[in-house]
């Protein structure tokens, strides 16, 4: 038996179809989501809906966008599906910005007071096991 497509692929790109892969809920999600930032539906709206909790709809929109489907989101808007180029080109500016900022976060706490005390007993530790090897 033939198996079905589930990818195009234009111009050596590979997009996925709708139904590739998803789970029950994530199906579920992804039609709850309107087309443009516009109409954009709160996670509360989806939450009361679905009848499921904030981080179930937190993990399966990543889950969507990791199965790369084209979910916006904004903090105060809320979700929903890109209606063209420059909403996406908007949100995956914004997301990478924020992105850069976390890292700088990260990065800096790796220079705390406290990071330093990790590191100095992780050496430590390492100096005591290379020396019984010795």
């Amino acid at each position: 038996m033939e198996s079905a497509q589930t990818q195009l692929n234009l111009y050596g790109l590979n997009f996925p179809n709708k139904e590739t892969e998803l789970t029950k809920l994530e199906k579920k999600v992804l039609n709850l989501l309107p087309v443009g930032k516009e109409n954009a539906i709160s996670s509360e709206d989806i939450i009361n809906t679905l009848g499921i909790k904030k981080r179930t709809l937190t993990d399966t929109i990543r889950n969507l966008r990791l199965k790369s489907r084209d979910v916006g989101s904004t903090t105060n808007e809320g979700y929903w599906v890109f209606k063209n180029p420059n909403e996406y080109l908007e949100f995956m500016s914004k997301y990478s910005k924020e992105q850069n900022r976390r890292k700088q976060v990260e990065d800096a706490m790796r220079l705390t007071p406290m990071a330093q005390k990790i590191t100095v007993e992780m050496n430590s530790t390492a100096n005591q096991k290379n020396k019984k090897k010795e």
